[in-house]
């Protein structure tokens, strides 16, 4: 098997996008194993930065962002959600006792789609205890360590912490040559053959 960490916050909707493209690449490469690392996009006092409204907008031609280009590109359509974005901590946290488990990748499965297709709010314990369960952890050992926060460290919160990890944007793809953010499924694929190559990869602990 060859390991690569992916830096993630399931709240981010390039890391929905990431979650699909990991997918692909695992189709096609099977010894690939991914561990997927909790970084916080909005840790507790870090306000939810909101853009000030252009006062010319309806002036200027309609222009795509650079995420509307990544999901044509990708032929991705972003699921709509009613609800205000959540709080990430504790899902990312379960996320790495999950993985502890050997259960990392059903937990996030349930967890992306729990958040981005059923619109449900993922800071509620009751719903991670949900999620935990239709993924095949013990709820009860889930729960317990929730509550005991034992996986507080594991995750980097925004800004200053995961600047100082080298992570700046997220999903981050920790190749060995190079760091890459927000590619398209494209680069990810030509950079991933010659990483699955190299012989001094291992697996994930």
């Amino acid at each position: 098997m060859t390991c690569i960490i992916v830096a993630h916050d399931v709240i981010c909707p390039w890391c929905w996008v990431g979650r699909i493209q990991a997918k692909r690449l695992q189709k096609e490469f099977p010894s690939l194993q991914i561990l997927w690392k909790g970084y916080e996009l909005l840790p507790e006092g870090l306000p939810y930065p909101s853009h000030p409204a252009n006062p010319d907008a309806e002036k200027k031609p309609r222009t795509p962002t650079r995420f509307q280009l990544m999901l044509a590109a990708e032929g991705l359509v972003l699921p709509k959600r009613e609800r205000d974005v959540c709080n990430s901590r504790l899902a990312l946290e379960g996320a790495e006792y999950a993985r502890t488990e050997g259960r990392q990748e059903a937990y996030l499965d349930a967890l992306y789609q729990a958040y981005w297709e059923e619109d449900r709010d993922i800071a509620d314990r009751a719903v991670l205890l949900d999620i935990a369960e239709s993924a095949g952890l013990s709820v009860s050992r889930f729960n317990h360590a929730l509550e005991e926060r034992q996986f507080r460290e594991s995750v980097v919160e925004f800004d200053d912490p995961a600047h100082a990890a080298g992570v700046w944007n997220v999903p981050t793809w920790m190749f060995t040559e190079e760091w890459v953010a927000e590619q398209p499924y494209s680069v990810l694929r030509d950079m991933m053959e010659k990483y699955v190559n190299e012989s001094d990869n291992v697996p994930c602990d």
